[in-house]
């Protein structure tokens, strides 16, 4: 973890905050806020997820009281999916405080039933339903969907371990709080979408431009069983084409979570003799990258040379996921 220099670490050394600034200007240490520097080659090997958790802690170091991070701030702390990280940091704030949104914090007001902050640590956030609630109306209908998905997922998000998922009923009495009947109807229509047997976002956003572009609706998480008695759950699958569709992101190969103390080289021989596991019982296997995910045309294309049907979705459907 970057460590966050402050002026305030040598709270009686004068010459401290004047030493800290000759070393910017030097260019050994880097501004992050003020009063806040981290050492410029430890910046430099952050990612930008890295580099916004350390300016979110630094915004948290400096505040009179202990923020309430949420909004999308909150969002990156749950470990929730994103299109893009947030431009600013997001603090929820009383209505009526008067506080306003400067030096790159957001400040969103909200009302009581939307302050019941939970821990991590030294930091505070909004409890997990209530922040994913508040992205379902701020990302448009696929990226709703990808946190909703995620939420109802049985795996515990980042920050928790042995957590148990979020029910719909939980979901739907906190968009029961919701304080307009378009952000009431808007997030219904998300969670009436939502299907915790996704995971990854590729595989939520898949799903959406499926169904807004007319295919048939695929089962999720089906099992396959081979004639060994072997078996393997797919992504997605339609019984009536013999298909079965697998989203093919990068995390598959990359990520600790996955991997599961593997290397990505076993991690890749495994995912190819699980399809081959797949194709022994006659099945036909289409993939697709994160590249195709994102992109309807491209999605389209690729599951019609797959022979899966498609009737144009009506005007009204479209609009009405949308």
């Amino acid at each position: 973890m970057t460590r966050i220099i402050s002026t305030t670490d040598r709270p009686f050394d004068e010459a401290w905050p004047r030493q800290l600034s000759q070393r910017s200007t030097a260019g050994e240490l880097l501004r992050i806020r003020h009063g806040c520097y981290v050492e410029a080659a430890s910046w430099s090997e952050l990612d930008d997820e890295a580099r916004y958790l350390v300016k979110l802690d630094a915004v948290d170091r400096t505040a009179k009281l202990a923020p309430v991070f949420g909004g999308e701030s909150a969002g990156v702390l749950w470990g929730l999916p994103r299109p893009a990280l947030p431009a600013g940091i997001h603090v929820v704030v009383p209505i009526g405080s008067g506080r306003r949104s400067a030096n790159g914090v957001k400040r969103l007001a909200r009302g009581p039933t939307n302050l019941e902050p939970v821990r991590f640590g030294r930091r505070f956030v909004t409890g997990k339903v209530a922040t994913a609630v508040e992205l379902a109306l701020r990302f448009d209908f696929p990226w709703a969907v990808a946190v909703m998905d995620r939420l109802l997922n049985t795996k515990p998000l980042a920050p928790e371990s042995n957590a148990r998922p979020a029910t719909r009923d939980e979901v739907a009495h906190r968009i029961g709080l919701l304080p307009t009947g378009p952000q009431r109807r808007r997030a219904t229509k998300v969670l009436d979408f939502a299907d915790g047997r996704a995971m990854y976002p590729g595989e939520s956003l898949s799903r959406v431009y499926m169904a807004q572009l007319g295919f048939p609706v695929p089962e999720l998480q089906h099992e396959v069983v081979d004639h060994t008695g072997k078996s393997a759950w797919t992504d997605f699958y339609w019984k009536d084409q013999g298909l079965v569709g697998e989203f093919d992101g990068r995390g598959k190969y990359l990520k600790p979570e996955y991997l599961q103390g593997r290397t990505p080289a076993q991690a890749v021989i495994d995912e190819k003799l699980r399809e081959d596991r797949i194709r022994s019982t006659g099945l036909r296997v289409v993939r697709w990258d994160w590249e195709t995910a994102v992109s309807p045309p491209r999605l389209r294309a690729e599951l019609l040379q797959a022979g899966l049907p498609c009737r144009p979705a009506k005007p009204r459907r479209l609009l009405s996921i949308s």
